[in-house]
């Protein structure tokens, strides 16, 4: 086996190897989301794309409205050349960091200084919070590699050295790890973090049932915040997408500035899961970038997409997937999904996984440089096809 960087999440785990043995694929250290998708890039098969090159370079030309759109499946290499194209053809440049991280990321809560890297998470997080997030169905590796069961340098016993705490709408398999289980109505995130702020700051007093939560196990939640010398709440799409991010993010960050005001270590990190959502934000957050791409694809006001890297109709809301589907759809990325079968010309590429080139940005803004092994086909990947599709398009507008 051969060490590899799997992008089956925004994790992008470096400390794990893969091998091929005939039809068998072993792994070592992957998740099963993670052995699952490396199984699945490795059934893809890609041919010539040379026809097809043409007819997306000439389709592209003649789009009177373009939006380029997906990338957070691509390398931050592939989303530079895509800002690129993007800027010749005159086209709009937006991804599926739409749909709450890109807002997220632009909340005043990033500008405070409250991010950490995972690995010091794993040194020092004694009193881990996962509010809104859900690893065990996402970001399996999560709690294992860097958040709750592995010893630090100064939690020298592991799961055993922290409190874990989860507040979210509904039971979760992550609570069953939790020292505290809060269990809150829907949008109600907000109105707890002022009950908790209030708290630590000794303006009120618990008594009794809170939005449904037992005084006691609040108290307890409260008194573990009080206690720890280092807090880090993990957000995730609870807080970011439940309509109230602006809201519910100012609370968080109220909360981390009570917790530093008494002396304690605090810190907020996102748990968005596309592989490089992060790095699609970092390359777009101050530049060309479609902020209501999703308002005007349901308007719609592009007649053409180019679709990057991702099989966005599996994902995206029923009235933005439907006006997509009324527009002329290009692909570019892996085979299979809903979107190649829906496209009108696609070029397959080989993911990632297997091609081993480039970097992606971790869901801590760490960039991560992939591994190239064995099965590398360096021929057929997005930014080689992007960079073609440029040169392409130049050469028919000049």
């Amino acid at each position: 086996m051969e060490d590899i960087v799997c992008n089956g999440c925004s994790l992008l785990c470096d400390d794990v190897a893969a091998g091929v043995s005939g039809k068998t694929v072993n792994s070592l250290g992957l998740c099963k989301l993670g052995h699952m998708h490396l199984e699945t890039a490795l059934t893809h098969s890609v041919g010539s794309n040379e026809k097809n090159l043409e007819k997306v370079a000439d389709i592209l030309i003649g789009a009177e409205n373009l939006l380029l759109y997906g990338w957070t499946h691509t390398s931050n290499e592939a989303v530079r050349e895509g800002l690129g194209l993007a800027a010749t053809l005159k086209g709009k440049f937006a991804s599926s960091t739409d749909m709450g991280a890109m807002k997220a990321m632009a909340h005043s809560i990033h500008s405070k200084g409250l991010e950490i890297d995972l690995e010091y998470v794993r040194n020092n997080g004694e009193f881990i919070i996962y509010w809104g997030a859900d690893p065990s169905e996402s970001l399996h590796r999560h709690p294992s590699r860097f958040a709750v069961l592995p010893r630090g340098k100064k939690i020298p016993e592991g799961i055993e050295s922290r409190t874990i705490g989860v507040v979210d709408v509904r039971q979760t398999e992550t609570m069953k790890m939790a020292n505290h289980r809060l269990i809150i109505h829907p949008g109600s995130d907000a109105e707890l973090l002022n009950i908790i702020n209030s708290e630590l700051e000794g303006k009120s007093s618990i008594k009794g049932t809170v939005l449904g939560i037992p005084g006691s196990e609040l108290v307890g939640f409260i008194s573990g915040l009080q206690k720890s010398d280092c807090t880090v709440i993990f957000y995730g799409s609870g807080v970011v997408n439940s309509g109230n991010h602006d809201a519910n993010l100012t609370g968080i960050a109220k909360l981390v500035e009570a917790l530093r005001s008494n002396g304690k270590e605090a810190y907020a990190l996102p748990m968005f899961d596309k592989p490089n959502t992060m790095g699609v934000i970092k390359a777009t957050l101050t530049g060309k970038y479609e902020t209501n791409s999703l308002q005007r694809l349901v308007a719609g006001e592009f007649d053409t997409v180019l679709i990057v890297g991702e099989d966005v109709l599996a994902n995206l809301p029923g009235p933005v997937a439907k006006a997509l589907s009324n527009t002329k759809i290009v692909y570019v990325g892996p085979p299979g999904g809903l979107t190649d079968n829906r496209a009108l010309v696609s070029i397959h590429t080989m993911d990632t996984i297997i091609t081993g080139l480039g970097t992606m940005t971790r869901v801590d803004m760490n960039d991560i440089q992939f591994k190239k092994w064995k099965p590398s086909k360096e021929d057929v990947t997005i930014i080689s096809t992007l960079i073609k599709l440029k040169e392409l398009v130049n050469k028919k507008k000049s």
